[in-house]
């Protein structure tokens, strides 16, 4: 299994790091362009635009993507998705509350076209240790996949 994570405030980061912790393995930053704030506002609402973006190549069937839900798009995940495959992907959104639903059907449709299952957790950041516990348990054990089976979100 294999942690990466996309930050711009830092917040994905330390979720990042309770999961890989968890999980025990290394986080893996997706790193893009440094723009300001506005810019990335801008993008955001345009639905699965990506922005270039660098990152180790993943290696395991399993991977884990911690990222901001911006307003309707992260671009440089969405990119980051566009250019992997795996077998199990599981999304940790971290957002302050408002547009999950939405959020969840694009980044959805994004994952089922890159892996064969997808699932998808939102970490409130008002709630954000409690939320990650919750999903801290379903991370419990190596096989979760084949144990407890992977629904697409």
């Amino acid at each position: 299994m294999e942690v990466f994570y996309f930050t711009y405030t830092g917040f994905s980061e330390v979720v990042a790091k309770e999961v890989s912790s968890f999980v025990g393995v290394n986080p893996k930053k997706i790193e893009t362009y440094r723009l300001p704030y506005f810019f990335w506002l801008f993008l955001s609402f345009i639905p699965y635009f990506s922005v270039k973006s660098w990152f180790e190549p993943p290696k395991e069937e399993k991977i884990i993507v911690c990222f901001p839900k911006w307003t309707f798009n992260c671009p440089p995940v969405t990119y980051f998705l566009k250019k992997i495959r795996c077998k199990y992907l599981f999304l940790v959104v971290c957002y302050k509350g408002w547009g999950e639903e939405h959020y969840k059907k694009i980044y959805r449709d994004i994952g089922l076209t890159r892996a064969e299952n997808v699932e998808i957790f939102f970490i409130k950041k008002k709630t954000w240790q409690k939320d990650l516990s919750k999903i801290i348990e379903v991370f419990r054990g190596d096989d979760y996949a084949s144990s407890r089976g992977i629904r697409p979100a």
